[in-house]
């Protein structure tokens, strides 16, 4: 039931690198020194619209190959995949607009950071277990 999820997410993920993209190229122009002021952090901001496309790519490929393969993770793995393929980036674009963030970040962030990865690792980890078992034994 929860296998759209991947495709959606991946959607998503990508949908939020193309909007990263388009505020790289205005703070290059000569009139973003409104929007420098805002993301200081542009270092940041690249790493956050290369991980949002990585994880794009990660999701459109799982929900690939689990329809090729009939392989069915659990939902709740496929939900902690996706989560956590939205948020892991988002931290990156979080220190781009709020550097001082990197040194000492609030303790939600810190435990959301933290809670992602986990979630990511989980849900990216057994799906691609689940997906292996299902080449292996079919």
């Amino acid at each position: 039931m929860w296998l759209s999820a991947f495709a959606v997410a991946g959607a998503l993920c990508l949908s939020m690198a193309l909007i990263e993209a388009w505020l790289l190229v205005a703070l290059l122009a000569p009139t973003g020194e409104t929007l420098q002021r805002l993301i200081p952090n542009r270092a940041d901001l690249i790493r956050s619209h290369i991980d949002y496309l990585m994880m794009a790519l990660f999701l459109f490929v799982f929900y690939g190959l689990c329809r090729l393969t009939g392989a069915a993770p659990a939902d709740w793995l496929i939900i902690a995949a996706c989560v956590g393929a939205f948020f892991n980036p988002f931290a990156f674009l979080v220190h781009a607009v709020r550097p001082d963030f990197k040194v000492a970040p609030p303790a939600a962030l810190f435990a959301a950071i933290i809670s992602s990865c986990v979630a990511t690792t989980i849900g990216f980890a057994a799906s691609a277990w689940t997906i292996a078992v299902a080449v292996v034994f079919s």
